[in-house]
């Protein structure tokens, strides 16, 4: 469709992803970037003009909106992984959906209050909001470490990028409008010639208050923190807003204590498995794949349990404990130039780590960053229980259950036994395992179709996890 509807100018981008398509006027007397221009995911246009009978056609516009987009918003596109309200929707494009879910219970002053951070945060992500009347759907971009996800509301879908590319085509495109406006006279051009003139100074300006979710005068209340650190910020930025500030300082002075260890196994698993892995698909879907190969590198046995702590062992990961009552945290993971791979776990009796069953699924809920995410959404660590992005935790989750319980695994215990609660007490009892995990993948396996209606209800009560044991 792109080649039936562009005429000749200058395509900037990957063609798998993201592109900027410009064919501007060399004639335009206002001096404001105008022309023909489009945007294109995998080379299909993603906005679009109408022509006199219907057709489609290239947007004409003035491009310096972009340019304006671009320079004033420039810190928060490169640095800002979050979001401001404490909801984690799987993509961008679900951002406002979840947040008016979660106003439906709040006071009319704190949602209006949010609704304010929400809009605000729209408009540095959305770059149709770039453009002054000029109605075009959504195109959200929002960095997760090394990736980018491009949520475009009205094909329903989202991309999931290399962020240098990413960058390197924003950049391209800022370039390609600022070099048409450089002579020109328009204050409006000089404006945003001079916020994308500045852009990297403001970035550098920004990058500690955006990378760690928290303002100069909070970081300088803490102690002895290096905050160059890649894993101490990814660390703060996860757990802002999720912990009270005690819990915090604990959490970033164990990992400032953790030593840079070499782990050259676990890096030739996960060079073999990212090496085949496909970031396609469903989150889960992913997870399950990663667990299955995982499991057969390893020479797991399926009628044996894992023990994901003997592996992490293995590898040389450092795995330390500590204890905070009250704490949402599972566990804060970091890996990166400075420090670890280490796992912290919390042993507190009201975390769910501190039992059996809750620590193994945490552990191998890490070993599925360690595996896929450390070049990734994730390069430097996570807090699990705070505010790590959700496309790679619900990725993690999968992986963890499949890793600890393969589906098949189930499916055949199910379907081998004369009814369902005897056939969790077998799983439970050797995979070593909570009810919550064990319920989903007895769900998630084609076994289910097999399960009586009284069975399925039961089902349905173990996966809420509110037992620990079946019975």
């Amino acid at each position: 469709m792109a080649e039936e509807i562009w005429r000749a100018g200058k395509l900037i981008g990957s063609a798998e992803g993201l592109q900027f398509a410009f064919n501007l006027f060399p004639d335009d007397p206002e001096g404001l970037a105008w022309g023909e221009g489009q945007i294109l995911m995998e080379g299909e246009p993603v906005w679009v003009g109408e022509g006199p009978e219907g057709e489609e056609i290239p947007l004409v516009w003035t491009w310096i909106d972009l340019l304006e987009f671009l320079g004033r918003w420039w810190p928060w596109l490169v640095m800002e992984e979050d979001y401001p309200l404490p909801v984690n929707p799987l993509y961008p494009a679900f951002f406002i959906q979840e947040a008016e879910r979660r106003w439906l219970e709040l006071p009319e002053d704190q949602v209006e209050e949010e609704e304010e951070i929400a809009h605000r945060f729209i408009a540095r992500h959305d770059l149709a909001d770039a453009f002054k009347g000029l109605f075009l759907p959504s195109l959200m971009l929002l960095r997760q470490g090394t990736t980018c996800l491009i949520s475009v509301a009205a094909a329903h879908r989202t991309w999931v990028r290399p962020w240098s590319e990413v960058q390197d085509t924003l950049e391209k495109a800022g370039e390609c409008i600022a070099a048409s406006v450089l002579t020109s006279s328009n204050p409006r051009a000089a404006h945003a010639l001079e916020l994308w003139g500045r852009r990297k100074k403001r970035l550098d300006e920004k990058e500690l208050d955006i990378s760690t979710g928290l303002s100069q005068a909070t970081r300088n209340r803490f102690h002895g923190i290096d905050w160059r650190s890649s894993e101490i910020r990814a660390a703060a930025r996860m757990s802002s807003g999720a912990v009270i500030m005690a819990d915090q300082e604990e959490l970033l002075a164990r990992v400032a204590a953790a030593p840079r260890v070499k782990t050259p196994e676990l890096d030739r698993l996960a060079a073999l498995i990212r090496a085949e892995f496909a970031e396609t698909g469903p989150p889960h879907e992913q997870g399950y794949w990663a667990a299955a190969r995982l499991r057969r590198e390893l020479g797991a046995d399926d009628r044996k349990a894992v023990d994901p702590r003997k592996f992490l062992d293995q590898w040389g990961v450092l795995v330390w404990s500590f204890h905070r009552e009250g704490c949402p945290v599972e566990a804060v993971a970091a890996w990166g130039d400075d420090h670890g791979p280490v796992i912290i776990v919390n042993k507190a009796a009201s975390s769910r780590a501190g039992h059996e069953h809750g620590e193994r699924a945490t552990l191998s809920h890490e070993i599925a960053h360690l595996i896929l995410d450390r070049e990734g959404a994730v390069p430097a660590g996570e807090v699990l229980g705070g505010r790590t992005p959700e496309y790679p935790e619900k990725r993690a989750r999968a992986f963890a259950a499949e890793f600890l319980l393969p589906r098949k695994t189930a499916e055949a215990v199910v379907r081998s036994q004369p009814s369902l609660l005897e056939a969790a007490r077998i799983l439970q009892k050797t995979y070593r395992i909570s009810t919550e995990l064990l319920a989903w993948q007895i769900n998630n396996s084609s076994a289910r179709r097999s399960l009586s209606d009284e069975e399925r209800t039961r089902l349905e009560q173990w996966k809420t996890g509110m037992l620990q044991a079946v019975s």
